[in-house]
């Protein structure tokens, strides 16, 4: 099947480079619409990443990196762009992610690595971005997709009631904690181990919101579970290195909160990504999803309705 936007790439890279002396290869896609490639030329090696205008900001990409990197936070260099036709070619961060880097021996120290660099990636100074807020509106309509999505269209008003309120609970909870930068999807398969260092990619949604939410996702990943020691260990490590003025319980259930409704909103994204965009692999993560959710529910009384309904 002819692909226009592939040749396209391959156009403009042959003028950036002015030739054709390199080779293309698929590197990986996403959840998205942006696809990446990796091109190799004369021991050399890029990512191109294709990003189609008409679906993706390409510029939001590109001031986040900078912001990124003028923070100290090793996000990959923009060699060059065009963004009226959604093309990037960017540093080539390696192959290896943090989810592949994962291993018995060096589980803990790597995911102390991570939390040190999501610690200074929450100490960049907002006051003169642009970012936007991750407000009650947004969070909303994220955990609208739990309802739009997931649960079956007859699910009961009664039903539908008690969620609505545990998301009011759930936004609060997210609106009343530290607000700093947010990533939006810190977690292991968007951290690169380079050179023993840590790694950032697909930012390009972040936001100004909760401190607990990018800690949510890193340790509460949808694509790997952590023990609950080692879950409890690194809670308590995030909570020391921030000299946090809350309690550890009380920021725990926080986290706790954070963590729900971002697991909320993700089964509702699986399946959309299923229904709509073809893309059944997400599927497989349904299960520990839900299973993160279920543990609130057992957790925490006052949640055990979502037992049922899920």
């Amino acid at each position: 099947m002819y692909d226009l936007r592939l040749d396209q790439l391959e156009d403009w890279l042959e003028i950036f480079f002015d030739d054709a002396n390199f080779t293309l290869s698929t590197a990986s896609d996403d959840a998205s619409f942006r696809r990446y490639f990796r091109i190799e030329r004369s021991n050399l090696s890029f990512i191109a990443m294709d990003a189609p205008p008409e679906k993706e900001n390409s510029e939001r990409f590109v001031e986040i990196a900078e912001l990124l990197r003028n923070n100290n936070i090793h996000a990959p260099k923009i060699i060059d762009k065009d963004l009226d036709l959604g093309f990037l070619l960017i540093e080539d961060l390696g192959s290896k992610t943090f989810l592949q880097a994962l291993n018995k021996s060096n589980k803990l120290a790597l995911y102390k690595l991570a939390i040190d660099e999501l610690i200074k990636i929450q100490a960049i100074d907002l006051q003169d971005q642009t970012l936007s807020q991750y407000d009650e509106a947004l969070l909303t309509t994220e955990l609208n997709l739990l309802i739009d999505w997931y649960l079956p269209k007859n699910t009961n008003q009664q039903s539908l009631d008690k969620l609505h309120q545990l998301f009011d609970q759930l936004v609060q909870n997210s609106l009343n904690s530290p607000q700093v930068f947010v990533h939006r999807d810190y977690h292991c398969r968007n951290l690169m181990i380079t050179n023993s260092n840590i790694s950032v990619i697909d930012f390009q949604d972040a936001v100004i919101g909760s401190n607990t939410y990018d800690l949510a996702s890193l340790l509460k990943d949808a694509y790997f579970e952590l023990g609950q020691h080692d879950l409890t260990t690194l809670l308590g490590y995030y909570h020391t290195q921030t000299n946090n003025t809350n309690s550890l319980d009380e920021f725990e259930k926080q986290f706790d909160l954070m963590g729900l409704q971002r697991h909320l909103k993700i089964l509702g994204i699986f399946k959309r990504l299923s229904l709509r965009d073809g893309k059944n692999q997400y599927l497989d993560n349904i299960p520990l999803v839900k299973k993160y959710t279920l543990q609130m529910t057992d957790k925490y009384p006052e949640f055990a309705f979502l037992k049922a309904l899920l």
